[in-house]
């Protein structure tokens, strides 16, 4: 572990050189990281039509769906793509020869590029929350704590989710179309769709259980202050539950999938 801890700094500063190298890439990031702003759009244009639904107003879906822009671009999901890549051409190979287990060559080159791209989103969307009259957070000491926690939880239990994922790579090429599918459930469960206190009771419900909500609606409902203290202790249970269950099925899937990779092409 000690090892793993003096290895993380060199790589991540590594892979921020790498992502500041594409600044192309990095752009094209940015305007798609706004896509939960759209989704806004259309609840704003229902709000102006229909009327505000209980408990909410214009200012809470600016407000709900800002802090979520932060919370989709810390979604973890670019290391499905990129151990596919490398199952599909062999460079796992290479990886599988580094002194560093492939899980933190891939977490820490994701941690890196969100670090640049974070550098970038953060200022804006807190210069946003300055200017906009409608953006309110009722942020107090204990509870910015309480979201920097909540949003450390919610990279983890994501990037964890989506490297357990990747692996079914050892045995499968959909690995990719599985994961899209998980993740489409994991839309409406997480509050990405809509919040889910205007979900219908069934899945608001089983959201509560899923990992989905860990990874975006919790740490977005605890800064907008709609969670109390008992509320708050559940939704940590959950996320750190799920953690704990995704690193067991990480371990157990690595050890009987790296069994069966065969290298192709490169």
């Amino acid at each position: 572990m000690r090892e793993i801890l003096t290895a993380y700094p060199p790589l991540v500063r590594s892979a921020t050189l790498v992502a500041s190298t594409y600044r192309g890439g990095v752009v094209l990031s940015l305007l798609t990281g706004f896509f939960p702003l759209l989704t806004m759009a259309v609840w704003l244009t229902v709000v102006a039509e229909g009327g505000p639904p209980a408990g909410w107003t214009s200012g809470d879906f600016l407000s709900y769906y800002a802090a979520a822009t932060l919370l989709w671009n810390l979604s973890g999901d670019r290391v499905v793509w990129q151990w596919d890549a490398d199952m599909r051409s062999g460079d796992l190979s290479v990886r599988l020869l580094r002194p560093v287990h492939p899980f933190h060559q891939y977490a820490t080159a994701d941690l890196g590029h969100r670090l640049v791209f974070l550098t970038v989103l953060a200022p804006a969307l807190v210069l946003a929350a300055l200017l906009v009259p409608g953006l309110d957070y009722p942020v107090t000491p204990a509870r910015l704590v309480a979201v920097a926690a909540a949003t450390a939880l919610a990279y983890a239990v994501s990037l964890l989710m989506a490297s357990t994922f990747a692996l079914i790579g050892f045995w499968s090429i959909q690995t990719s179309n599985v994961w899209l599918l998980w993740w489409g459930l994991g839309s409406f469960a997480s509050g990405w769709i809509a919040p889910l206190a205007l979900m219908p009771d069934w899945l608001r419900t089983a959201a509560m259980v899923l990992p989905f909500r860990t990874a975006m609606g919790f740490p977005v409902e605890l800064l907008m202050g709609r969670l109390d203290a008992g509320e708050t202790a559940y939704g940590f249970a959950v996320g750190l539950g799920w953690l704990a269950v995704f690193a067991l099925l990480y371990r157990i899937i690595w050890r009987h999938g790296v069994r069966r990779y065969q290298a192709v092409a490169g």
